[in-house]
């Protein structure tokens, strides 16, 4: 009996002692929501290139149509990150979802051309943004963030936002209503807008964004206030490999395009022609606090949301 108990407890001396390297070596799994769009390249790029791995974090990646329906997934806990932009992030935080901002992922140039909106007419049909007064213009979903700073770059060239029809279209399906002329305008991104300027039908009035929120934050990734106290290490270590993938994209133009062609499924015809976006390496409190002005400005936002404790902090 002794004998047999001695060789239990060698036996168990063994692997405890085989396990250390293992232990040391496993990866923390983290479930993360992205967009199929290109503002999620530097978490892609992180994945590809090894950077997650190198960090000991194991990536499953859902992908969501929208920040908006990705954040639900994140409250209820299936995910444990998710890709947002600004404004859902905003509305989210000021109806009480306890989140934490991570990293930044794309944010607006401070000049065109840019990555973000557009607002586009027929070529020759429109002298000024003051005659788009009583015209239609399509926007993806009335409320959101492209309709928001397209309502500002209005404003801020003395149109009544009032006065101008919006009507809701997808991104993929505005071209066509507009060379038709079914609408007089389109709120349109990349790399939609490159294949409509290509037609040489169609002019660019107002970078919507870059006219009202130069430097902004246009999405980043979140994860809840009590995930990142439980698990503040996995959300240091998500934060410095998605930096490191944004870096990347920086230094690395011919790679990141395949990149951005081979997860967007882009045409291979676009895949050098396609504007890329500015990826974000620190959190620009300042321009999302610019955008929750805009938002109560114009009634998406009754209160202020203070973002400025709810940055993850980096070592």
């Amino acid at each position: 009996m002794v004998v047999f108990s001695r060789a239990i407890w060698a036996f168990f001396v063994l692997c405890t002692a085989l396990a250390i390297p293992i232990a040391a070596t496993a990866q923390t799994k983290l479930r993360v929501g992205l967009l199929p769009f290109s503002e999620s390249l530097a978490a892609v790029i992180a994945d590809r290139e090894g950077y997650f791995k190198a960090e000991g974090l194991e990536i499953e990646i859902t992908q969501f149509q929208s920040g908006a329906m990705a954040l639900p997934v994140l409250q209820s806990g299936r995910i444990d990150i998710a890709i947002s932009n600004t404004v859902a992030t905003l509305l989210a935080i000021g109806q009480g979802l306890d989140a934490v901002v991570l990293a930044p992922a794309a944010v607006v140039r401070s000049a065109p051309p840019d990555t973000t909106t557009a607002l586009i007419v027929r070529k020759d049909d429109v002298k000024s943004m003051k005659d788009l007064e009583g015209k239609r213009i399509a926007v993806n979903v009335i409320n959101s963030t492209a309709w928001l700073h397209a309502v500002a770059a209005l404003e801020l060239h003395g149109v009544d936002h009032h006065k101008v029809r919006f009507t809701e279209v997808p991104f993929p399906q505005m071209n066509d209503p507009l060379l038709n002329g079914q609408i007089d305008a389109v709120v349109q991104v990349e790399p939609f807008r490159s294949a409509l300027m290509a037609t040489g039908k169609a002019e660019i009035i107002s970078w919507t964004y870059v006219e009202t929120a130069p430097g902004s934050d246009i999405t980043q990734y979140l994860a809840l206030t009590s995930w990142v106290e439980s698990n503040h290490d996995a959300a240091v270590k998500f934060a410095r490999a998605v930096i490191k993938g944004a870096e990347f994209a920086k230094a690395n133009d011919a790679a990141t395009r395949e990149v951005n062609a081979a997860y967007t499924k882009l045409n291979p015809a676009f895949k050098d022609k396609v504007l890329l976006p500015e990826l974000g390496t620190a959190v620009n409190v300042t321009g999302m606090n610019r955008t929750m002005e805009l938002m109560q400005k114009y009634g998406m936002l009754q209160k202020p949301v203070d973002i400025t404790g709810r940055v993850l902090k980096l070592p």
